[in-house]
């Protein structure tokens, strides 16, 4: 069974970095004395570690284009069947469809560990409420109630729907504005449900949906609101091959169909629109983007995912747009960017093969089967992963979450952690010795995946309080 918690002390770790007391309280030195200072300061931001240092609007630490980006298709991804075909042919993606369905079966009829039926069934517990675009519209409005619509500052209303976003199931949130460019790269040309509605901009005051389109007041300025949901790191450790680590990752949809409606209910009352999801997994921007962007993630080695400095890659990244006048958060600097261009554990343990192991990031998209790669927009210099290979080989053997649950970001939230992603963030230097110290702890995949079961776990699996700092916390 692996061991996932170390024997190493605290002080026999900040030793073997090398701090003395004097340095070691000084990695821990918090931004605010109390929180009555973060409540007081002019940014709006919610308290978050020192080391987590704030960078310009629009640039975060993965380098940008924008004049090659273009809005994307939210179906050319690799998780579609249509794009799959394109890239490795009709016969061969039938060919892994089917060994995915056969694979599934075999191991349910075996009982094979974290495969059989009481973990499929916990999957199967799962369910998606439908939602939809514009929401429920059924909450009354200010002027149904008699009074004026909601009127605060940007520095309240991000406060505000911070808060009200954590208390409906959220983690972290994080603001933007949508200026021209922004509608011009990306919002998505098409929506990736199979509706494949078209996102459009048009001069009403209020959006809407049509049978082949979802439409954005152009007459009113938009924001966006990013978030993220932190999963069960429990969960992924039992991956590949596992019923029990596809549900830890499912469930943030689930959740999303409940958080989404709360949200856009909420809006109404105030007197203002969120335009949501069309479905529990098909939103206007792409969530690493926006999630990126509004600084609660930074990009990693596998571009498919995003990192966070509180919640590692164990998470699920959502956004919605919304007439609600926010202040924008800016992107961050966590040292997890830099980290990502020395460490491949990801791609090393990647079992299709799809994650880079080059040593630099590019501008240059690699080609995939000898075609030019259009998963992906151009204007990255990043790490370039394969999608298709990624999700069509990955459920041939029952799924993989192998990238997510092996990251050295994927830790809980005990006080060496702060050390460890202290240094990570301000001394390069280290990146070596905590790559290797993290395999050192036994961080990574669960050997006896049915060991789970016997697992006390928080509620949903993750600790809610990470991001806490009231004083009752």
């Amino acid at each position: 069974m692996t061991q996932f918690h170390s024997t190493v002390s605290r002080r026999e770790f900040m030793k073997a970095l090398g701090l003395t007391a004097t340095g070691a309280a000084a990695l821990v030195a918090p931004s605010f004395n109390d929180l009555d200072e973060l409540i007081g300061s002019q940014s709006a931001q919610f308290k978050r570690a020192w080391w987590i240092k704030n960078r310009e609007i629009d640039e975060p630490t993965v380098e940008l284009d924008w004049s090659q980006m273009y809005r994307s298709d939210g179906k050319w991804t690799g998780q579609d069947g249509s794009c799959q075909t394109y890239f490795i042919g009709d016969e061969e993606r039938q060919k892994r469809s089917a060994q995915a369905s056969a694979f599934s079966t075999e191991t349910l009829k075996n009982g094979t560990p974290g495969m059989n039926l009481r973990d499929r069934a916990l999957s199967g517990g799962l369910y998606q409420a439908s939602i939809s675009f514009m929401g429920l519209q059924s909450a009354k409005t200010p002027e149904q109630m008699g009074v004026p619509k909601w009127q605060g500052s940007p520095e309240e209303n991000s406060k505000m729907l911070r808060a009200a976003a954590r208390f409906y199931g959220m983690g972290t949130v994080g603001f933007a504005e949508i200026d021209q460019r922004v509608k011009d790269k990306l919002v998505r040309e098409y929506d990736k449900a199979a509706a494949h509605q078209k996102y459009v901009f048009e001069d009403v005051p209020l959006g809407y949906e049509a049978k082949d389109k979802l439409v954005f007041p152009s007459a009113v300025p938009l924001y966006d609101m990013a978030f993220l949901h932190p999963l069960s790191k429990e969960m992924f450790r039992t991956t590949p091959s596992s019923d029990i680590a596809s549900a830890g990752n499912s469930i943030r949809y689930s959740q999303w169909s409940i958080v989404q409606p709360r949200l856009q209910q909420f809006a109404r009352m105030l007197g203002y629109q969120i335009y949501g999801y069309t479905t529990p997994v098909c939103g206007a921007i792409p969530t690493i983007a926006t999630n990126t962007l509004t600084g609660l993630v930074e990009g990693g080695r596998n571009n498919g995912v995003c990192i966070s400095p509180e919640y590692g890659t164990v998470t699920g990244a959502f956004s919605v747009v919304m007439d609600i006048p926010v202040e924008p958060t800016p992107p961050v600097d966590a040292g997890i960017w830099r980290f990502c261009h020395t460490c491949h554990k990801c791609a090393d343990a990647c079992p299709t093969n799809s994650i880079s192991q080059d040593n630099e990031p590019s501008w240059e998209i690699p080609q995939i089967y000898g075609k030019e790669d259009n998963t992906h927009v151009p204007g990255k210099k990043q790490f370039w992963t394969n999608g298709v290979d990624c999700w069509s080989l990955k459920a041939t053997f029952g799924g993989c979450h192998t990238c997510m649950a092996t990251c050295t970001f994927n830790t809980g939230a005990a006080a060496v952690h702060s050390y460890v992603k202290a240094a990570l963030a301000t001394t390069p230097a280290l990146n070596s010795f905590l790559w290797k110290a993290d395999s050192w702890w036994g961080y990574g995949l669960r050997e006896d995946k049915e060991s789970w079961w016997d697992l006390a776990q928080p509620t949903l699996g993750f600790d809610t309080s990470v991001t806490a700092h009231h004083k009752t916390y």
